[in-house]
This record gives structure tokens, C-alpha cells and sequence, in this order.
């Protein structure tokens, strides 16, 4: 490994000659050797005290000795580097600088190469000075130290007290002498991140000059934004090696444009980094860094911004997770509160349902309600965001969530959509009786057919397309259930055309020419035509109708199951379960009498009467399964008499 000895100097002195501050010497040292974020401090000594000024670490010398730093070169070349920074200190007391035996000029002392001083502490800052002990102690290798290079320091922000022209006069005269040791030498432009254009330009020109044969040259750096530091030092390294192959000179803008990309990929990775392995808000710092040391990435972080950008990105990390908590729980609140609404305030009724009533007059109908103990519970001594989320019992809303904007957006929300499903039913209603009163609505058409009809019309429009169709497609199976129950009964009043096919054989055929003979009579009637869209439907009506004619079974009869048969025998079958046989109409000597109505043409009343009494014993009885029967037979005639239903309670029925 290479030893290269860096003499760091610049404009110096006391505030008539460097201005209300210094150039940034310590701070491009304390940088290059301390590059933790952590280790860099920006405020350094300049003012001393007598015995601060006497102390090791100064030494009664103008130079402080920063110490030893490796560093890589892009090349993969290691060097240690020594650096001293030549400075001059300025007696709190008097104002001056020191006075240290026979004293030159800075500009011709900043120049020695070498340098002398037994027992001398490296510095650290300015806190070290007074209590050395507490801090690390290393001492200046042998007292002495041969410079191998220099580094040149050119501000190029605006200080006030310090002119351009002061400062290029009092750099020009420290290269004079520098030449002098025949050492390399760099100049660097501190401060870039606050810079002038004029005096970038200004330190361009130093370097241009003739008598300096291009053998100085120039990096822009930023001690706090850690920019082109090391580049500094490894090119002088270079330099005093003489390397052929020298490290890029990047520009301050390239160069801050890479540091910037490097901060951002590492802060990137460090936030993901946080995100996967910090997920509890209640997580405490120490803990949560000591768990994150184990990352490289954490640690290069660290190294990069320092403990407290750190802590910095942790605290913003643990607000998030204890934002998101929050959010969570709330909107869980919030959705229970959303049901208790539509429990407690199912309608329009309630005297609170109004988007327009304060919100406190809600609150206070709320606490009031005589559910209020079932739905929320109020908690005094901590705010909703505070309570524990360990208590899976509680089932309750604290009631303070409700001073949330939130709440009484899901109340507004609830209200408005009382109001509008009210509405929206009302369009219905509105929809659906327009459709009654429409006379182009006719059974079979197809809503795209009569939608241009509908148009501009309010509770139309107004409607979803879902519920248009569905109130139209309930409307026409109402009104084809009724044309159908209608020309079921223009077929039942036409019985003359049907009344022949009765008496054809089980093995007949019902022709083309039929069908036609019939259709011809019951074209023109409004009943038919009704059901011209729906011509498979008519033509099954029809046939069935016929095939109910030919062979009449109950099950085939249109009004099945409510025709006359099935609806006696339920009759029937309900008299038998409520009320067992033997226990009505007894008569004495354990006789039963039973009430019988003939219903029907007299000639076949009478012929049916004659049977039954030719199967009674002569005593005019009907005798079943051990049980005596006296029949008390009616008669009605179907063609002339009425009878009501009230009148055949409890009377056995036969129709014929």
C-alpha cells in the first residue's frame, strides 16, 4: 500500500483576510477522512483559547494533523493517505493570529514540506479540545511528516468581507510558492453546491495561466453534499505517483448527478428494506436498528446520511404504519356503523334524515336512541385511536369515532341512498304505470322496439338500463298471461266449432283443413290477435284445446288444478281428515245419514237416482263395510237452478 502525505491550504487568517468564514479546508479533510455522515462536522475551530491553542491536539502550531484514511482508487490501487491542514489561529483575546517564534507570511509558510511537531494529537473537532482523554488518541508518526502534494483550496461561494479579487491574489501567491517544493498540486473548488459562475470561472483561469504549464489541475467539489472528495485526493496520489492512467475528472454537475443516484437507489433499497422488516407501529428505535444492522444495506444507509436520517426515515415509516392502522381501523368502525344505520334507520321516517341536519343534532338523536347501548359504548379516558385492538369481545363502536368527518360522510351516504332508492322506487312505480297506460305495448314486443317512445320521459330516463328491462319484461308476462287467460276463453265461448271433434275416434287425425276452419273464425277477434307475436304459443293453445275436446282429461283441462273435479275431491279429502264419518249425522241405532246433491240435466239426475236405489236394501239404506247409510238425495238442475256454496256445505256432490 501507498503512503501519500497531503498538505491541505488556502485562504486563511483573520476575518479582514478571509472574510466572515473560511474557505472549507477542514471540512474537504474531515470529509475525505471521516466520511461517515455521523463523523462530519461542518463548524471547526479557528478562534482559540491560550491553553486550547497549548493543548496537544494544536500543539502551539498553525497545522492540525487529521489523521491517517485508506482509500481504492477506480484503478483498484490502495494508498494511505496522511493529511495535514495548514491554517492560521486567531487568539480569542486579542484577535490576532498566534505568535510562534520567527512567523512568514501564510502563503510562504502553507508551503513547507516539512513538518515537525512532537506529541502531536490527531484532530477530531472542536469539542475534543480541553478533554483530549475522551476522545481517540493518535500521534503524529515520529513527530514529522514529509509532504508529498498539495491540495489547494478555492471557494467559489459568495462570502461577505472576502472580495473575488482577494481571494485570487491570495491563491495566486500560495501557488507561487508551492511551485517552489516541486510537489503536485490540485486545486479544489469548494462550496460547489452554493456556487458563483464568476468564481468558478475565476479558478478556471488560475489553472489556465502560462507560467503553471498546465501542471495544476482543477476539481469541483461539496464537502457537505460528500461530492468529488476522494476524487481530489486520489488524483493528487496520481499525480505524486505518476500514473499514466489518472481517474476521470468528472464535472460537479456529472459528479452530483451520480451521488444523487446513488443516495436515491440507496435510500430505495433501505425504505423497501424498512417496509419488509418493520411492520408493527408500536416497534421502538433501538430494537428496530439493532435488527436492521444485520442488512448491508442498512449499514451502507447509515454510512451514507448517518444515524439520524436514519431515525428520520424510521419515524416516517412507524407514522405510516400507525396512519394505516388508524385508517384500518376506522373504516372498519365505519362499516359496522354503515349496518348500524340500516337497523336503526331503515326509511325516510326518522326525524334525523336529512342530509341538511347538523351533525350534532344527529350525534345528540343518536346517544339518545333507545339502542344506543347495544351499538356504541363511550370511552373517557383514552380517544378511539388509543384503545387496544386486543379486545376481540368488544363489538361496539366508541362513540368518539363518530366526531370523525368520516362518520358523518357514511351517515350523509346512508341518507342520500334512502333518498334516492325512494326515488328510484317512485320511477318504478311511475315506469310501471306507463307501461299500463300505453297502448303500443303490446304482448311479445321487445323493449328496443317502443324505447324511442319513451324517451324524455323522466322516471325512462332516470332508470338503469337493468331496471327498465326488468319492469318491462314483468310487465309483459303480465299482460301475455292475461292474453292468453283471454283467449283461453275465446276458445271456451267458440265450443260449436269445437263440439264435433268430440266425437271422433281415439285413432282419428285432426287435419290442416280443421285447424285452418278454425282459425278462420277466430282471426278477427282481438283476443287472437293479441297473440301474433307469440304464434308458437297460440298454436300450442290451440292444439291442446282440441287434443282436451277429443279426450277430456282432468289433467289437460285448462283451468287445472283449480277446474271443478280437483277442487271437490280437495274438498272432499279436507271434510274427511277434519271430521271422520262415523262421528257426523248419527241417527239412532248407530245409523248414519248422508246428505247427496245431483247435479245435472233432469233426465240424467233421475237415471243416476235409479241406480243408487237399486244398491240400497229395501229399506232404502246403503250398507258399506259394516256401517248403515240413510241417503237424503237433492237434485239440481245445472241449467236452471243456482246454488250457492254456502248451500252444499257438508253435502256430498255428483256432478252429471
Amino acid at each position: 500500500m501507498k503512503q501519500i502525505n497531503v498538505s491541505v491550504v488556502g485562504l486563511s487568517g483573520i476575518e479582514k483576510d478571509k472574510g466572515q468564514i473560511g474557505v472549507g479546508k477542514s471540512c474537504l479533510i474531515n470529509r475525505f477522512v471521516r466520511d461517515r455522515t455521523d463523523d462530519y462536522f461542518i463548524d471547526h475551530i479557528s478562534v482559540l483559547s491560550q491553553s486550547d491553542f497549548s493543548g496537544r491536539v494544536v500543539n502551539n502550531d498553525h497545522f492540525l494533523y487529521w489523521g491517517d484514511v485508506k482509500k481504492t482508487s477506480e484503478e483498484g490501487v490502495e494508498y494511505l493517505f496522511q493529511v495535514i491542514e495548514q491554517t492560521e489561529f486567531v487568539d480569542d483575546a486579542t484577535f490576532q493570529p498566534f505568535k510562534v517564534g520567527k512567523m512568514e507570511p501564510y502563503y510562504k509558510r502553507c508551503a513547507a514540506t516539512r513538518i515537525q511537531s512532537a506529541e502531536k494529537l490527531m484532530y477530531i473537532c472542536k469539542n475534543q479540545l480541553g478533554i483530549e482523554r475522551e476522545y481517540e488518541q493518535v500521534v503524529l508518526p515520529d513527530g514529522r511528516l514529509t509532504i508529498d502534494g498539495f491540495i489547494c483550496v478555492f471557494d467559489v461561494s459568495v462570502v461577505p468581507n472576502r472580495s473575488i479579487e482577494r481571494q485570487v491574489e491570495y491563491v495566486h501567491s500560495i501557488i507561487a510558492n508551492l511551485l517552489k517544493s516541486k510537489k503536485p498540486i490540485v486545486l479544489v473548488t469548494t462550496k460547489n453546491d452554493d456556487a458563483n459562475e464568476m468564481y468558478i470561472r475565476e479558478a478556471e483561469k488560475i489553472c489556465q495561466r502560462k507560467e503553471y504549464k498546465n501542471s495544476i489541475l482543477l476539481v469541483e467539489t461539496s464537502s457537505h453534499e460528500a461530492i468529488n472528495v476522494d476524487l481530489a485526493f486520489i488524483l493528487l496520489a496520481q499525480l505524486v505517483e505518476k500514473c499514466k492512467n489518472r481517474s476521470k475528472i468528472l464535472t460537479y454537475a456529472e459528479a452530483a448527478r451520480l451521488r444523487k443516484e446513488l443516495l436515491d437507489n440507496r435510500t430505495e433499497y433501505v425504505t423497501m428494506l424498512i417496509k419488509s422488516q418493520i411492520t408493527d407501529y408500536r416497534t421502538i428505535w433501538s430494537s428496530s436498528n439493532k435488527k436492521l444492522m444485520a442488512f448491508k444495506e442498512w449499514q451502507d444507509f447509515l454510512e451514507l446520511f448517518g444515524q439520524e436520517a436514519g431515525q428520520r426515515i424510521f419515524r416516517r415509516h412507524v407514522k405510516k404504519l400507525r396512519e394505516e392502522h388508524s385508517i384500518r381501523k376506522l373504516e372498519r368502525y365505519l362499516d359496522v356503523f354503515a349496518n348500524i344505520l340500516q337497523e336503526i334507520i331503515p326509511d325516510l321516517k326518522q326525524s334525523v334524515v336529512d342530509t341538511d341536519t347538523e351533525w350534532n343534532a344527529v350525534l345528540r338523536w343518536l346517544r339518545n336512541n333507545m339502542d344506543f347501548d347495544q351499538y356504541f359504548y363511550e370511552n373517557d379516558t383514552l380517544p378511539w385511536t388509543d384503545l387496544s385492538d386486543d379486545d376481540e369481545i368488544e363489538n361496539r363502536i366508541p362513540f368518539d369515532v363518530l366526531q370523525t368527518e368520516e362518520a358523518e360522510t357514511v351517515f350523509k351516504n346512508h341518507i342520500n341512498l334512502l333518498q334516492r332508492e325512494q326515488k328510484r322506487l317512485e320511477w318504478k312505480k311511475q315506469f310501471k304505470k306507463l307501461l299500463e297506460e300505453t297502448g303500443y305495448v303490446t304482448p311479445g314486443k321487445q323493449l328496443s322496439e317502443v324505447r324511442v317512445l319513451f324517451m324524455g320521459r323522466e322516471c325512462f330516463e332516470a332508470l338503469s338500463e337493468h331496471d327498465c328491462q326488468q319492469i318491462y319484461d314483468n310487465h309483459q308476462r303480465e299482460i301475455i298471461e292475461t292474453a292468453k287467460h283471454n283467449f283461453q276463453e275465446l276458445l271456451l265461448e267458440h265450443a260449436d266449432l269445437f263440439y264435433h271433434f268430440k266425437s271422433i275416434e281415439p285413432t282419428g287425425t285432426i287435419t290442416q283443413n280443421d285447424i285452418k276452419e278454425i282459425t278462420d273464425v277466430l282471426q278477427e277477434d282481438l283476443r287472437y290477435k293479441l297473440l301474433d307475436r307469440l304464434e308458437q304459443d297460440r298454436k300450442l293453445m290451440l292444439f291442446q284445446h282440441l287434443g282436451f275436446v277429443h279426450c277430456p282429461i282432468r289433467e289437460h283441462c285448462p283451468a287445472f288444478p283449480n277446474c271443478i273435479d280437483a277442487l271437490i275431491e280437495r274438498i272432499i279429502l279436507s271434510n274427511n281428515q277434519i271430521t271422520p264419518p262415523h262421528t257426523r249425522f248419527h241417527l239412532k241405532d248407530g245409523q248414519i245419514q248422508l246428505n247427496l246433491v245431483i247435479i245435472g240435466l233432469e233426465n240424467a239426475s233421475s237415471e243416476f237416482i235409479s241406480k243408487i236405489h237399486n244398491i240400497c236394501n229395501d229399506n232404502g239404506e246403503y250398507v258399506i263395510n259394516g256401517c248403515t247409510y240413510i241417503l237424503n238425495i237433492e237434485t239440481i238442475n245445472r241449467e236452471n237452478e243456482y246454488t250457492s256454496l254456502y248451500q252444499l256445505h257438508s253435502k256430498g256432490i255428483t256432478l252429471i
